[in-house]
């Protein structure tokens, strides 16, 4: 377990921090990017119990089709620390049966549904869009300089019950408490 955070931690260190210019000779596309580090970032997350109801499942949800959706799609039946990812498309009533959930621009309206008093524990909510950092989303993704840089709010992490690694937190942009 020790070496595949080790191998994880490594990875999401080189996804998070090779320029666009920098990569080798296929440039990875923003939205493959964004998907695969949030992929990454599962295996630094703590859930306060994985439902036995879920099995083998990762669920990982999000609400309409974008460039980063359509990425997670691709990654899905991936193995995430011993659990099979299953990437699917949820309305907001079906949220609870989610691990990780992502925020696509334009999913305004949607955000603001999901106060914090009424969304469920243990659901990281993770997006890629400027403002919803402040608005409860836990991992947000943007690019910044040709990178794809997080932020964390680990005060909402920690309210719905979830904890993330100190290895993620050191590579975040910035982190709020």
């Amino acid at each position: 377990m020790r070496i595949l955070v080790l191998v994880g931690a490594a990875a999401l260190a080189l996804a998070v921090t090779l320029p666009g210019h920098a990569m080798a000779q296929q440039r990875a596309a923003e939205p493959d990017l964004k998907a695969a580090i949030l992929v990454n970032m599962l295996l630094f997350v703590e859930w306060p119990a994985l439902d036995p109801a879920s099995g083998n499942l990762l669920s990982v949800c999000y609400f309409r089709s974008s460039p980063v959706a359509d990425a997670l799609e691709a990654l899905d039946r991936k193995m995430i620390r011993g659990r099979q990812l299953n990437v699917i498309r949820v309305d907001v009533s079906a949220l609870g049966q989610c691990h990780a959930a992502y925020l696509a621009p334009g999913d305004d309206a949607l955000l603001s549904q999901m106060r914090s008093d009424v969304l469920p524990g243990g659901v990281l909510l993770a997006g890629d869009t400027p403002g919803y950092l402040d608005r409860g989303v836990m991992i947000n993704l943007e690019l910044a300089a040709g990178k794809v840089a997080f932020d964390v709010d680990l005060y909402a992490l920690r309210r719905s019950g979830l904890s993330l690694s100190s290895k993620a937190l050191r590579l975040a942009r910035s982190v709020r408490e």
